[in-house]
């Protein structure tokens, strides 16, 4: 994660500088659809208690389908290479890093 640098870490959570905005009313639960089939790792604020808590997922592909179970709930999305990086807070998804080719042409509004 240090490598994309997030903004926020906790509260709502940000990668700012660097990302791409996806419209979370539009591909909340969708985006990640369009990610590649390959284990992903969600994890949440880093400032709290559970700040170690990773929740492995087998396909990258589900992740929207999991949270869709735990709305609002705010996150980091990223794979085992640590390659990309995704936001997910209540305005917004913000994507970095080696997944922003398949998710830029998805509208922000």
């Amino acid at each position: 994660m240090r490598q994309f640098t997030p903004f926020k870490t906790a509260g709502h959570l940000a990668i700012g500088a660097d990302s791409h905005a996806i419209s979370l009313e539009k591909y909340e639960f969708s985006y990640s659809k369009y990610l590649n089939s390959e284990p992903a790792f969600i994890f949440f604020d880093q400032e709290g208690l559970d700040r170690n808590t990773v929740v492995v997922v087998k396909d990258a592909k589900l992740a929207g389908d999991l949270m869709e179970n735990s709305f609002g709930m705010e996150y980091f999305l990223s794979n085992e290479k640590l390659d990309y990086l995704i936001a997910v807070n209540w305005y917004v998804i913000e994507v970095a890093g080696s997944v922003a080719p398949l998710l830029t042409n998805l509208d922000c509004s």
